[in-house]
């Protein structure tokens, strides 16, 4: 479902509409809101939709996953491991990640990341594979140093080409952790009158931070 202008999928006009109604009700489209002053926006992607229409907005960052975190690649475009972010305390409204978090090896301390950087009554908007009856399946064994493969590996394709290995696939236990750590998430399913933005057979979630 890859948009044929902004190649956007649908789960990011699903994380698109959330932001509306999260911020902006009654506006139809972030185009209208692009340059919001005082906006503070944090993209766990680069090169897509949101950077095309944020781009001239000083209050919107972006970066590539690298061990290497911090780097300068861009106007506020950098490295970052989201386990260890280089942002200030409470600096974003909004974080926005999209079927990232089933890669990072030490989800807990991503999420953590997360809630750190957003401001008070700020959103986390994001996708996940998720199981909707069970709890989280667990491929890859992280607790000790070296990862330990529990079931066949699963690997996910990133647009440059390259494979990246799933670690888990969420269940119902994820919506706990994001309670205990401050969190307040609903699940927004798409409906039948998404289909004229292109939204199909999707599900996100929108986290807010507890004032």
């Amino acid at each position: 479902m890859a948009c044929f202008f902004c190649i956007s999928p649908s789960r990011k006009r699903h994380i698109a509409k959330l932001m509306l109604s999260s911020l902006f009700p009654g506006t139809k489209s972030l185009s209208g809101v692009s340059n919001h002053s005082g906006l503070k926006i944090y993209n766990t992607d680069t090169d897509d939709a949101f950077e095309k229409i944020f781009q001239n907005n000083a209050g919107y960052f972006c970066s590539e996953y690298s061990k290497d975190t911090g780097k300068e690649i861009g106007v506020r475009k950098s490295t970052q491991n989201v386990e260890s972010l280089t942002f200030g305390n409470e600096m974003f409204d909004v974080v926005i990640s999209e079927d990232m978090f089933e890669h990072v090896r030490d989800y807990k301390k991503g999420f953590q990341e997360i809630f750190r950087v957003l401001k008070p009554g700020g959103y986390h908007i994001f996708t996940v594979p998720f199981i909707f009856d069970r709890p989280t399946l667990i491929r890859v064994d992280t607790d000790g140093p070296s990862d330990i493969e529990i079931l066949p590996p699963e690997y996910h394709g990133e647009k440059n080409g390259r494979k990246i290995l799933a670690y888990r696939t969420f269940g119902l236990d994820l919506l706990d952790f994001l309670k205990n750590i401050g969190f307040e998430t609903v699940v927004d399913f798409s409906k039948f009158g998404d289909q004229k933005n292109g939204i199909f057979d999707s599900y996100a979630f929108l986290s807010k931070k507890r004032l």
